[in-house]
């Protein structure tokens, strides 16, 4: 079997790098070609990867692969790419974030203006009237933006991305039921891998930090910084309760995109609270991130909402053996109790209280990142891998009677059919059946 894999590639997107990692392990099942739209510099992969672009001619080879794989996550580039290529050659799209309004938003503005028309009939076709309305008034200042608001969760637009697809893999269960119950293709959740040289380098940072020199517990958050992360709200409730504010460091490490305004509002709040011993760093490359998470006592990953499939931070966080703070919510609440510190979500009464409980009880971090160290071995890209391959089969199977579907609506579309008609109703339920089977 022959797979073209297409993928962010550049050296700072986790998704990249799930690529990077993953590509291997399927490649033990199969021909696999890495497709990017990124520019150099590329992360390094011994397997040939194809740059494309504007070049139809190369486009048109797709067309000698057995599946192409679209990875897509929730940012304008190169996923805008991606899915405008996922449109001319349907595929498996492989969904790294539950929302993707705001790349669709990006994607759908033309110089400074913005296409109003695709962005409100896309809200109605799947939100009704609701989402229509949402949308106008977004584009019209008669509320705030929705991509800008926690209710975005509410109009993820992922079914945008499910378009023409001819399968759909998640990062957790509880996105696969959302993908079930508003798609017919085939879903199939599989777990982020936790990376063997992750594991490798988790293992040798040993089962506690150095103390640091000034006695502080160290508390880490890494990753892209943006608002669903809480970061803002862990340095308030620092704030509030001055001992727990002396005894811990907090270091928040990860790319900050462009006018990262969310990141200036942090360092502004910093600033304003002197008490809390806080840093705000960009990206680091591989071995000074080694270093962060190695010093680290207690990673901060407190996603609220969970706009997010799954979360290649915490794969990468339980194998380094320590304690994770985290909400009750997503891909974090379907992992074993006892391998994390999870309060309910968004309860951050109980989220300082399971800190302060973190931060004065050492042997409660020691069995928790114990914990999390055994978890971190049993999520192998060779078994994402596995079940991946057999999802494929699954894919390929319901492919004729999806594309058929994809046909019968783009003539409907054309007829400029009213979706309240009856027939849908049938047609819906009569594709359900052939896709149970």
């Amino acid at each position: 079997m022959r797979v073209a894999w297409v993928t962010a590639f550049s050296p700072r997107s986790g998704i990249a790098e799930f690529s990077r990692q993953l590509t291997p392990a399927i490649a033990l099942h199969a021909d696999v070609d890495i497709w990017t739209p990124d520019d150099p510099p590329l992360l390094e992969s011994k397997l040939p990867i194809v740059r494309f672009g504007a070049d139809r001619q190369l486009e048109e080879t797709l067309g000698d692969y057995d599946i192409v794989v679209y990875n897509m996550g929730n940012t304008v580039h190169p996923h805008r790419t991606i899915h405008q290529l996922s449109q001319r050659h349907p595929g498996i799209v492989i969904l790294h974030d539950h929302v993707l309004h705001p790349m669709f938003v990006a994607a759908w503005l033309r110089d400074g203006g913005f296409t109003d028309s695709m962005y409100i009939s896309r809200m109605a076709a799947y939100y009704g009237e609701t989402g229509a309305c949402v949308a106008r008034e977004s584009l019209s200042g008669a509320r705030p933006r929705v991509w800008e608001s926690d209710e975005v969760v509410e109009y993820p637009l992922v079914e945008q991305a499910l378009q023409r697809a001819l399968g759909a893999v998640t990062h957790s269960q509880v996105h696969a039921q959302y993908i079930r119950e508003h798609w017919f293709g085939p879903v199939r959740a599989l777990q982020n891998p936790t990376y063997r040289d992750a594991l490798a380098t988790g293992m040798l940072a040993g089962p506690a930090p150095a103390a640091r020199s000034d006695g502080r517990i160290q508390l880490t958050t890494i990753g892209h910084v943006t608002a669903n992360k809480q970061c803002h709200r862990v340095i308030e409730l620092l704030a509030e309760d001055h001992e727990l504010a002396a005894r811990t460091h907090y270091t928040i490490v990860g790319p900050l995109d462009d006018g990262n305004a969310y990141a200036a509002e942090l360092a502004a709040l910093a600033r304003s609270l002197p008490q809390v011993s806080v840093e705000i760093l960009g990206w680091r490359g591989e071995l000074e991130l080694d270093r962060l998470m190695a010093a680290t006592d207690v990673f901060i990953n407190l996603r609220h909402p969970t706009i997010e499939s799954g979360s290649a931070s915490l794969t990468l966080e339980l194998a380094y053996g320590r304690p994770i703070l985290c909400f009750d919510a997503g891909a974090f609440g379907e992992l074993p109790p006892d391998a994390l510190a999870r309060v309910p979500a968004p309860d951050f009464d109980a989220a300082r209280s399971e800190l302060k409980r973190l931060v004065s009880d050492a042997d409660y971090r020691r069995r928790l990142g114990e914990n999390a160290r055994h978890l971190a071995g049993e999520r192998s890209e060779a078994a994402y891998a596995q079940g991946f391959i057999e999802f494929v089969a699954e894919a390929q199977r319901c492919a004729p009677a999806l594309t058929l579907l994809d046909r019968v609506a783009t003539e409907l579309g054309a007829m400029r059919a009213d979706p309240l008609l009856p027939v849908f109703d049938t047609i819906a339920n009569d594709f359900g059946r052939v896709l149970s089977l």
